[in-house]
């Protein structure tokens, strides 16, 4: 595609060679998803056979296959995505009350083109909406002064365990920042922007009944009664893997609020944002983790470093004055890979694995991979790894066990970039 305006156009895939994405004012989406040993009816029949196949890149995983789930090749013009269009996606009508979000999401701002390719518009138009204010507790007139696209597969397609890969021409310019590209995953429990879904539930993932967040967490491992069709006893919730959320801007490392980091803009930020997240002896914001404080044994690639500027999030119950047991802290656990001017210009790979926990003792030929792991790559090259034990270790977490279904969208927010 070509167009003045930034644009993403997405070729998504859950363990296929080379899908793309490519973020400008537009998004273009193709998604394939892999698993290890199953097959189904989601598979788009335009689906090459040599990409209904992928090898990990896990070496504990001595080379395991892994075959594809879903497909969309998004090679049919004129598709449209709202609800209750399509089988598998639906985009969003409707306001975005999170992260400080100066958009709206238009389903009218993603279809396929007379090319086949998926595209997300994003465009500086108002949009008058009734909006509740949480803080004064009444409606209020809102107006918006961007309109962008988000697409999900909520409620309709979900995987555990896996593979995701996607090529991507990112939006914009590298040095103009404003934009908010993002390509991740959440916990069906909770849909996005439909903020009363994910109260106690985001970014749960603790199975096991812990007291002290037993009030804190909505579906908690302690509920031995059977609620929602849930296993009683089994702790349930809506955890958050972040593939790329990237941030443009003309800000170099070593300098302003990248100062004490070798990372600047423009970046990508890896994330798994989890519950419960470290009550205690905390690193700062802008400071580097103390002996103790954060996560250990999570290994960074090439090009990356730890996100010192977000650690998480303190979650709290509006309108309660005073500590209560419903609060609790939720963590990001977030690396920073150094972008180019590239990654604006030309299509770029970008690939999560996602092992489940074995349930098992600790092997120690598999090196902690049997306790579930998140790594992520870029261009084939691992930028990120983190192993389920670390999480264990810390809080009692776990990576993730849940359904999760597939996101992509860009914001924008003046809480990322300028």
């Amino acid at each position: 595609m070509r167009s003045n305006t930034p644009s993403m156009e997405c070729k998504v895939d859950m363990a296929v060679p080379s899908p793309r994405i490519l973020f400008l004012h537009y998004l273009l989406l193709s998604c394939f998803c892999f698993a290890p040993g199953y097959g189904g009816n989601w598979i788009d029949p335009d689906t090459p056979e040599e990409n209904r196949k992928t090898t990990t890149y896990v070496e504990a995983l001595d080379g395991a296959e892994f075959e594809l789930v879903m497909s969309d090749e998004f090679n049919v013009p004129g598709r449209t995505f709202k609800d209750g269009e399509d089988p598998k996606w639906t985009a969003l009508q409707k306001n975005d009350y999170t992260n400080a979000a100066l958009q709206f999401y238009d389903n009218d701002y993603i279809y396929t083109d007379d090319e086949g390719n998926l595209i997300v518009e994003t465009a500086a138009k108002d949009t008058e909406i009734i909006g509740f204010d949480d803080v004064n507790r009444e409606y209020t007139h809102i107006t918006k002064h961007f309109k962008s696209g988000m697409l999900q597969s909520w409620n309709k397609f979900c995987f555990t365990g896996g593979i995701i890969e996607t090529e991507v021409l990112l939006p914009g310019k590298w040095n103009v920042g404003g934009l908010w590209p993002a390509f991740w995953l959440l916990g069906n429990l909770g849909r996005h922007t439909y903020v009363g879904s994910t109260d106690g539930v985001w970014p749960w993932s603790l199975t096991e009944c812990k007291e002290e967040y037993k009030l804190a967490q909505l579906f908690s491992g302690c509920n031995n009664a059977t609620h929602f069709g849930f296993k009683p006893g089994v702790g349930r919730g809506s955890p958050e893997v972040d593939i790329f959320e990237v941030q443009p801007g003309p800000i170099k490392a070593d300098t302003g609020p990248f100062k004490y980091t070798w990372i600047g803009e423009p970046f990508l930020s890896a994330s798994y944002q989890i519950a419960p997240g470290k009550s205690w002896n905390r690193p700062g914001p802008g400071f580097w983790p103390g002996p103790g404080q954060w996560y250990e044994d999570i290994k960074q690639g090439w090009n990356t470093s730890i996100n010192i500027g977000y650690y998480g999030n303190w979650n709290f119950v509006e309108g309660e004055t005073g500590p209560s047991k419903r609060d609790y802290w939720s963590d990001a656990v977030s690396w920073n890979h150094q972008l180019q001017a590239t990654h604006f210009e030309t299509f770029h790979k970008y690939r999560l694995e996602w092992g489940l926990p074995s349930g098992k003792p600790r092997n120690n030929t598999m090196n902690g991979y049997d306790s579930g792991f998140l790594n992520w790559y870029v261009d084939d090259k691992l930028i990120l790894s983190m192993k389920g034990e670390s999480f264990y270790n810390m809080t009692g977490g776990t990576t993730p066990t849940e359904p999760m279904y597939v996101l992509i969208n860009t914001a924008l927010s003046r809480n990322w970039g300028k």
